[in-house]
């Protein structure tokens, strides 16, 4: 696989990602720590690696050396910071996406190399605001 995309996690973001891929004909590759979400996941014919995203040798099962991105859609925020690390070793021109709970895990995951970050406190803030921005102009208008 070549150009393939890395998807570390398959919870709902990893599923999100793997549905937006598969109907684009992308090729992608899931790696994730659950047993039974992997078998269930490979009898329907996914491609997935079971194993921890953060170490070299799962890193390389998932193809890291021929990906374009590495989508990192997993909970364990220092999981994804050694796993920001070690791609960059391997392969410092792969695109990381990384997904942190907060602002100062993601500043971290830039400075070891991701390219982009997620910051859930920050698109959780962002969701009020427009929240209640839509209320307010909605009862402003009564």
């Amino acid at each position: 696989m070549r150009d393939h995309v890395i998807i570390a996690g398959y919870g709902a973001a990893g599923r999100f990602i793997a549905e937006y891929l598969r109907a684009r004909q992308m090729p992608f590759v899931v790696v994730e720590m659950n047993t039974e979400t992997c078998e269930a996941q490979r009898s329907l014919g996914v491609q997935i690696v079971h194993g921890d995203i953060s170490t070299e040798e799962v890193l390389r099962a998932a193809g890291v050396e021929t990906a374009s991105v590495l989508a990192l859609a997993i909970p364990d925020e220092d999981a994804a910071l050694r796993a920001t690390e070690k791609a960059n070793a391997i392969r410092p021109d792969i695109h990381i996406i990384a997904s942190t709970r907060y602002t100062s895990t993601g500043l971290q995951a830039l400075q070891k190399g991701a390219d982009e970050v997620i910051v859930a406190e920050q698109a959780v803030a962002q969701e009020f605001y427009r929240r209640i921005a839509r209320f307010m102009d909605a009862t402003a208008k009564v």
